[in-house]
């Protein structure tokens, strides 16, 4: 009875482990593992264990910025189960990243990218829940991944990346997670006509639609698209650009 009441507020309580096989992939890629469950002192009941893709992003609705975590996708892992005291279980899991999901495997000057992880929730019956934390590394898809190595061999770079909350739209198309990224890029040794450029991509599953926000120095921000089609990788991006922007 003591060992019941004390798991009831969370001490000698199950606990959750979450073990990620592939902790490093792209959007639309399949994320594996499994979850481990270790039983407590006692019996005790589980009502679910579900997987959360999360984010950290900018909310700029109040008077002042901050940051939150922001949900992207659930994945119920399980429903009601008993787990026995000292017995572990383990419940296989595959989660396929939505394409919009921030890539933050950039390498920026200031460091700065958003946070992306997988947050496991153990929902214990009558009792404190347990929970467990695993950072992604989330790298670009091939069609942005072209598109980066075409300005940097125009002589730009990644400077930052971060995430807003709100909707974002691109050509046909519009965000659908309630949040978007910006990668911000900068020029190496400055730019007399251009502070910096921020592009958000949508993938539709067949084209990546961008856009580009380039600020200009003397004011004013002028608005550029473009589709990267099935053939992106058939085409001359570095012409592309230069002929699309001011640089």
């Amino acid at each position: 009875m003591l060992k019941k009441l004390l798991a009831s507020i969370g001490v000698g309580s199950a606990q959750v482990d979450t073990q990620i096989d592939n902790p490093e992939l792209a959007p639309g890629q399949l994320l594996q593992g499994q979850v481990l469950v270790q039983g407590g002192q006692s019996a005790q009941d589980i009502e679910k264990i579900e997987l959360v893709l999360m984010t950290q992003a900018e909310d700029e609705s109040a008077d002042s910025e901050r940051s939150v975590a922001w949900p992207l996708c659930r994945l119920p892992v399980c429903g009601p189960f008993t787990i026995g005291a000292g017995e572990t279980r383990y419940f296989p899991f595959q989660m396929t990243l939505p394409l919009e999901t921030p890539v933050n495997a950039l390498r920026t000057r200031d460091r700065r990218v958003p946070l992306v992880w997988i947050h496991t929730d153990l929902a214990i019956a009558a009792g404190v829940d347990s929970d467990d934390r695993d950072q992604l590394l989330v790298r670009p898809g091939m069609a942005l991944q072209t598109l980066l190595d075409a300005f940097a061999r125009l002589d730009w770079y990644v400077h930052s990346s971060d995430v807003e909350l709100g909707s974002a739209r691109v050509g046909p198309i519009s965000s659908t997670l309630g949040c978007y990224q910006e990668i911000e890029l900068r020029p190496h040794g400055g730019s007399w006509r251009i502070e910096e450029i921020e592009l958000t991509c949508l993938c539709d599953g067949h084209h990546t639609h961008v856009l580009i926000e380039v600020d200009h120095r003397l004011g004013g921000d002028h608005f550029y698209s473009l589709v990267m089609g099935p053939d992106f990788a058939r085409r001359d991006w570095v012409a592309i650009l230069r002929d699309t922007l001011p640089l």
